[in-house]
């Protein structure tokens, strides 16, 4: 009786070790595709079917006394130094508009901090939580994206920090 059941376990773990493993096989993997990991929102830019440049995670962080901050990322995919121009739009009106020259295959750091490139932003009538448009150029293309509206209760917001990087 021993055989049998011993043949009977080890087939139950064989199946529930196959079971368990099955379902990540089946999941996609989320690191393979680009997805708003912040809160902040990302713009990609194609060229012949390829990525040639990208925003990440652009967001307006509106500080206690209404000064905005604008932060985010900017990538180039391409093998040559390229320029993307962004624009901020809040009720039809531009607040501000920066190009910003990125290397072959690097990124540029936007913010208030030192090793950071600061966009200068105007004045903005909105709330925190207010969502605006920013236009993003790059190699003859443009896209039009979301740009979240944030205040510092965060953390992680403050201007403090974002200037620390």
């Amino acid at each position: 009786m021993r055989r049998p059941r011993r043949l009977v376990l080890s087939a139950a773990a064989l199946g529930l070790a196959l079971a368990a493993s099955g379902c990540t096989y089946l999941s996609p993997v989320q690191t393979h595709d680009f997805y708003q990991a912040g809160d902040g929102t990302n713009a990609n830019i194609e060229q012949d079917g390829a990525l040639f440049a990208g925003v990440r995670n652009a967001v307006l962080v509106l500080g206690e006394d209404g000064t905005p901050v604008f932060t985010s990322t900017v990538v180039n995919y391409s093998d040559e130094e390229i320029t993307v121009e962004i624009e901020g739009i809040a009720e039809d009106a531009s607040i501000f508009s920066a190009q910003i020259q990125v290397p072959a295959q690097g990124t540029v750091q936007i913010g208030p901090g030192d090793d950071q490139q600061l966009v200068q932003v105007g004045a903005v009538n909105v709330v925190p939580g207010t969502v605006l448009d920013l236009d993003v150029s790059a190699g003859g293309e443009t896209t039009t994206i979301s740009l979240p509206t944030l205040e510092t209760s965060l953390s992680h917001y403050e201007l403090e920090e974002l200037a620390e990087g």
